[in-house]
Formats: structure tokens, C-alpha cells, sequence
């Protein structure tokens, strides 16, 4: 997959309508360790990793504490914290297996804002 095609993060659009669309913004390919809070209520976290990021989202791997489009968690990114909705799971079988695409919901609190600026200037 190129950095600028895929799946684009859009709330309330399902897993299907992403298949062949083009995404909004461009991603970074960049593997940066979080912790997922499926549970906004809860003090429970999982080590996970992103495959892609942007300001607006990003593409993370498998997870068995997300269960369905449209559950909000929680990513956290050293001492940075944000607010995330699931808008795709990967389906089975497929190259995207279990990996899930997150929409922020707090478009103001860039937890991976390091990242995305070393890039940026990296490119340069």
C-alpha cells in the first residue's frame, strides 16, 4: 500500500464503503508505541503499536479488546493522552486482519506531534 492511498478515517462510514477510496490525508508509515484504552472508564491498557499515522488518525495493529466500529478508547503516547473512535476493523483473511483504524475525536490533542514534525523536517 502506498503512503497516500488506502482507507479514509470518516466518521460513521463502515469498513465496506472504505474498500478502493482514497483517504483524505496523508499518512506516515511509522511504528510508535502506544497504549490503548478500550475502555474510556477504565485504568486497563494494552501495549499495541501504530502501522500509520496523521493528525486525524491512525492505522494500529490487532487488538482483542476492540470489538466493534464505533467504540470510543483511549491512546496514549508517552504522557500524552487522546480521545479515539474505532472506525474499521480489518476483516479476517485479509492482508488488514484485526488491524483497526482510529478517528480522533480531540482533533486539538496530536499525541504523536513529535513524530509527525521530525518527519516533516526529516523530508526536507
Amino acid at each position: 500500500m502506498q503512503a497516500n492511498q488506502g482507507l479514509p478515517f470518516s466518521a460513521g462510514s463502515s469498513a465496506t464503503a472504505f474498500a478502493g477510496a482514497r483517504r483524505e490525508e496523508k499518512r506516515l508509515q511509522v511504528v510508535v508505541p502506544v497504549k490503548v484504552f478500550p475502555d474510556v472508564k477504565s485504568i486497563e491498557s494494552h501495549a499495541c503499536c501504530t502501522y500509520e499515522i496523521s493528525t486525524l488518525g491512525a492505522r494500529l495493529g490487532s487488538l482483542p479488546a476492540i470489538k466493534e466500529v464505533g467504540q470510543v478508547i483511549f491512546l496514549q503516547r508517552q504522557n500524552r493522552r487522546a480521545k479515539y473512535k474505532v472506525v474499521w476493523i480489518g476483516q479476517p483473511e485479509t492482508s488488514q486482519a484485526g488491524q483497526i483504524g482510529v478517528e480522533c475525536l480531540e482533533p486539538g490533542n496530536m499525541i504523536w506531534e513529535n513524530e509527525i514534525k521530525s518527519r516533516i523536517s526529516w523530508s526536507r
